[in-house]
């Protein structure tokens, strides 16, 4: 386990920090170990470190600050050994010798493969992205696209399997700031004024963002945005002595470095703090290159970046490949210092095409059967909803269910949207309200801590001054409601999970479903339904990819695998 003070939330700051300790007593304090490190708190080796805990110090100068004195900044670093991982329940595990899968041995393993990426490529989520991967294409609004792809280590059947899939993102272009603002209000004119609206939208899309200044060829420094002045650059002004003497931006860019600011009815960008504001003319700032644009894109970007990006089945194996081999995984020191072999070919496995269900129609229409062709249902001549309609669902329902009294839940939470760093999460849990048809639902929403992704308020105990603890929750709500609408009890519980990120499953899992076994006792004593507990996971990054792209049998028109 890692501490370092004073704290950064920044990864690359920590692994700056983490970057100079392994400079400074990589070969003696820590026994000539080459450690893996996740940007937080853990930090792996392959072997034992000599010692159980020790602290170091090292000091990092920022670039960014004139003052010398400034710009240097001590960090403590505390290493201490908090527990060892070996590879025997992972084994059993991939072996199927044991139910539990071994989440922090895979961690480590993933941590080792993801190290050198983080240091060469831009980091987001578990993607990276580099302009070495490819054209940056234009989206629009001062956004370019770049490509990238997604790394995630996961076992199956086969093993421990290395997923790799591309990937693409928004980026800010690297231009002048001026240049920037025309295109993300899509000015024609410069000289014109800019209104408060478009000062509030250039604000919300500049806070935080990194840029270096150009006014000076010798000295190139760097700022965070922290807003936009309220009036233009003509109107202001700061205090330039001790006296209070006041004067303009203009006057000063002009005195000082013999610049003259064109763009004087326009607001400067602010960096530091309200107290102590650092006014920067626009013109005379650059957006510094590979930042990620994290707020909502609008259709025609989303829709320029798909169209950038979408790829034929065999071209995207291609990329696929080429990307692994760019990677050079054989090659990586990291993985060679906890012995990891990655296989660079993609795995190869028997399938085949399952036979379709076969659809029945109304007597009605001249067909009365139909078998899919090619995921596809020919309609043609077919009754969709004949005037018997209701009498048939009374008749048939759904015969899986039919038997037994079965309560659907789909649950889902609703992070807020990119760029709010403080709004809450919203879960959403529907169920349905009828049996055997299932085809009415009721749903409750409830807010949660920010980010988080699992359901608080599922079952719920709170303490009333009148009548002790009451239980709560959405699921209790909902199987009181399904019990009065239906009279039955539901004897089978299928629960659908939306919106869990691929390392929570079994976290998640094991909080939630204990919510749902106490929200059934609290309504009956002994009452435990069966309950199927499903993981929905839409947007996965596995490929089927057809082994012969040649073999028109095998694949579609676009080259996709057949479906079933």
């Amino acid at each position: 386990m890692v501490s370092i003070n004073p704290e950064s939330k920044s990864r690359a700051v920590n692994r700056e920090v983490l970057s100079e300790l392994i400079k400074l007593h990589g070969k003696t304090s820590l026994g000539g170990k080459l450690p893996a490190y996740d940007g937080r708190k853990s930090l792996y080796t392959a072997g034992s470190l000599p010692f159980e805990s020790e602290e170091f110090s090292v000091t990092l100068v920022d670039p960014e600050k004139k003052d010398k004195e400034k710009a240097e900044r001590e960090y403590k670093i505390t290493i201490l050994i908090a527990g060892r991982t070996d590879l025997y329940h992972l084994q059993q595990f991939l072996k199927g010798r044991q139910r539990d899968m071994p989440q922090e041995t895979i961690q480590v393993l993933d941590v080792v493969l993801r190290e050198s990426p983080s240091w060469n490529y831009v980091t987001v989520s578990r993607s990276f992205f580099s302009t070495t991967f490819g054209h940056r294409g234009d989206i629009g609004e001062g956004l370019e696209c770049w490509r990238g792809y997604y790394q995630s280590l996961c076992p199956t059947q086969m093993g421990l399997s290395l997923n790799i899939d591309i990937s693409a993102t928004s980026f800010f272009k690297p231009v002048t700031v001026v240049q920037f603002v025309l295109e993300f209000l899509n000015l024609r004119d410069a000289s014109r004024p800019l209104t408060d609206r478009d000062r509030v939208k250039i604000k919300k899309a500049l806070r935080g963002v990194r840029v270096e200044t150009n006014h000076q060829e010798d000295q190139i420094r760097r700022y965070k945005i922290t807003g936009i002045t309220p009036v233009p650059m003509s109107q202001l002004t700061f205090p330039v002595d001790e006296r209070g003497t006041r004067m303009s931006v203009v006057q000063y860019f002009m005195q000082r470095y013999k610049y003259n600011l064109q763009y004087t009815s326009w607001p400067c960008l602010q960096s530091g703090s309200d107290a102590r504001p650092v006014y920067l003319p626009m013109e005379a700032c650059k957006i510094v290159e590979g930042q990620r644009y994290s707020k909502k894109l609008n259709d025609k970007q989303v829709t320029n970046i798909l169209r950038a990006t979408c790829q034929r089945p065999q071209q995207r194996e291609q990329s696929i490949r080429e990307m692994v081999l760019h990677n050079k995984y054989a090659e990586d020191k990291f993985a060679q210092e906890f012995g990891i072999n990655v296989c660079s070919d993609l795995v190869s496995v028997p399938a085949r095409v399952l036979p379709p269900p076969m659809l029945r129609y109304h007597d009605s229409g001249k067909e009365k059967t139909c078998v899919p062709s090619v995921g596809q249902w020919n309609m043609i001549n077919k009754v969709g909803r004949p005037p018997s309609i209701e009498k048939a669902f009374t008749r048939f329902g759904v015969p899986a269910l039919k038997n037994i009294p079965t309560i659907i839940f789909g649950a889902d939470v609703t992070p807020p949207p990119p760029g709010e760093d403080s709004a809450s999460s919203v879960a959403a849990v529907v169920a349905s309200m009828d049996w055997p048809e299932i085809t009415k639902y009721s749903g409750l929403v409830s807010a949660q801590p920010h980010r988080q992704e699992i359901i608080e308020n599922l079952f719920s105990v709170t303490k009333d001054p009148q009548r002790g603890n009451v239980n709560g929750g959405m699921i209790r709500e909902l199987l009181i409601a399904f019990r009065r609408k239906t009279g039955r009890r539901p004897e089978r519980i299928l629960f659908y999970r939306d919106g869990v990120s691929e390392g929570q499953f079994s976290h998640v899992l094991l909080h939630e479903m204990d919510a749902i076994r106490k929200a059934c006792a609290s309504l009956e004593e002994g009452y435990q339904p069966e309950v199927n507990f499903v993981p929905v996971e839409k947007k996965h990054y596995t490929r089927l990819l057809s082994g012969d792209h040649g073999r028109h049998d095998m694949t579609d028109k676009s080259g996709n695998k057949l479906s079933g």
